[in-house]
């Protein structure tokens, strides 16, 4: 059993562009989905509404003005790594009543994306969401995109004991919740940051790039196997072609 899909020694160096030619598909067990700004492009502008209601729900809980709380809430998502984990900890937070409120969002911009569906169908193996947004939030998403039938499972934030990515623990919890080997692993994720423990367990990582200013945060530490932009083409090149009918 190789360490991990095989990787072409002569392909394109980690976080330099595209390499998807190098990815064996045959022999990942398992695909992890990041959701929001991975599955739907960040410019759809979904996560900005969950923003702006994360800095409203500080405003009331701590009695902020606008920019203090918003000064806060990304402090507290640099040091934390999501500004619930900061709550919970410093303002002890009810994080069910914060994650019902951040995402009660419109997300009638989603559409279905066809080449995504048919990426994922053509994929083998597992696929599952490892997100640190609600499982409410995830099945939402999902269906709006149509493609909720293609994951056996999403591991959300409670799931992980609220313990967000890119903390260790998270990672670890998923592996034992769903029995992953992380050498036969992939990982899909539009923060950078949120690929590095995951490469230190052993799995291969996928960047999907955006604009927003925060993702590429530590694309160039090296723990970075593969950039992509347009995530349904990407998945759809992996794809083996289908055996001859005889």
């Amino acid at each position: 059993m190789p360490d991990r899909p095989a990787i072409d020694e002569q392909a394109e160096n980690p976080g330099t562009g595209d390499r998807s030619a190098a990815l064996d598909a045959s022999a990942v067990e398992v695909w992890l989905f990041d959701l929001d700004n991975t599955l739907y492009p960040a410019s759809n502008n979904i996560f900005d509404q969950i923003d702006r209601r994360m800095g409203g729900y500080i405003q009331r809980l701590l009695g902020l003005d606008a920019e203090a709380a918003k000064a806060l809430q990304k402090r507290y998502f640099q040091d934390h790594g999501t500004t619930l984990r900061g709550l919970m900890e410093n303002h002890g937070a009810d994080p069910v009543a914060y994650l019902d409120y951040v995402h009660r969002i419109d997300l009638s911009g989603l559409r279905p994306d066809t080449a995504l569906d048919r990426g994922l169908a053509a994929l083998p193996g597992r696929k599952l969401i490892f997100t640190n947004a609600s499982q409410r939030h995830a099945e939402r998403v999902l269906a709006r995109l149509e493609i909720g039938h293609h994951f056996e499972a999403v591991f959300d934030i409670a799931c992980a004991d609220y313990r967000p990515k890119p903390a260790p623990e998270a990672y670890r919890r998923l592996i034992d919740a769903h029995r992953l080997a992380p050498r036969r692993t992939v990982f899909i994720e539009d923060s950078a940051r949120n690929l590095a423990p995951a490469a230190a367990l052993g799995m291969t990582t996928v960047w999907v790039k955006s604009a927003t200013r925060w993702a590429g945060d530590g694309a160039a530490a090296g723990h970075v196997d593969h950039v992509v932009e347009d995530l349904g083409a990407w998945l759809g090149g992996l794809a083996a072609p289908p055996p001859e009918r005889r």
